[in-house]
């Protein structure tokens, strides 16, 4: 694993977050950029960063998540992918133009399929992520609430990052993901 990575996750047991702490436990044991399991891990790992305002401790991953050169398979990708969604978003976000750029370029080198970009951009995985968020809600269960909401919020980062689309546009999937996030902290 990349020493400046280490290092990083190293330090963030220091913030006093118990998820942040059991996530980067994960990511340090035995990272492999070539695993899923330790890439969902990582993403993991970002997401709740960002959802908990951890920012600078954020951007400090955003080198090494981006000059990190990740193969393998669709399973490994999909989890690049999210992860390099979010950069951009939070890039976006802040006006880093620089890291917004790489993260874009990173997501659209592999996403050579227009129609496939389309087909999510117009919410073709989020609707079901809608339903999930709602039926969970009316079910109670605070642990399918989160996990509802936290795929929910992964899709939308990816839709924003993918351009959005005349259904989901891109003030529309700020607005929402900044409201999922202000639920997620509070869970």
């Amino acid at each position: 694993m990349n020493e400046e990575l280490t290092n990083i996750v190293l330090s963030l047991s220091s913030l006093g977050n118990k998820r942040i702490e059991s996530l980067s436990k994960k990511v340090l044991k035995k990272m492999n950029f070539k695993s899923s399991k330790d890439l969902e891990n990582l993403k993991d790992l970002c997401f709740w960063l960002y959802i908990y305002g951890y920012t600078n401790q954020f951007t400090q991953l955003y080198s090494i998540l981006l000059s990190v050169s990740f193969t393998g398979n669709w399973n490994t990708w999909t989890q690049v992918e999210l992860v390099l969604a979010l950069v951009y978003y939070a890039s976006r976000k802040s006006k880093d133009v620089l890291h917004e750029s790489k993260a874009l370029a990173g997501i659209m080198q592999a996403e050579t399929d227009v129609e496939n970009i389309k087909s999510r951009c117009n919410g073709s995985l989020l609707e079901g992520r809608e339903q999930n968020v709602q039926e969970s809600i009316q079910l109670g269960n605070k642990t399918d609430i989160r996990e509802a909401l936290y795929a929910e919020m992964r899709e939308l980062v990816l839709i924003y990052a993918l351009g959005g689309s005349e259904k989901y546009p891109l003030e529309k999937i700020e607005a929402r993901v900044e409201e999922i996030k202000e639920n997620l902290k509070g869970m």
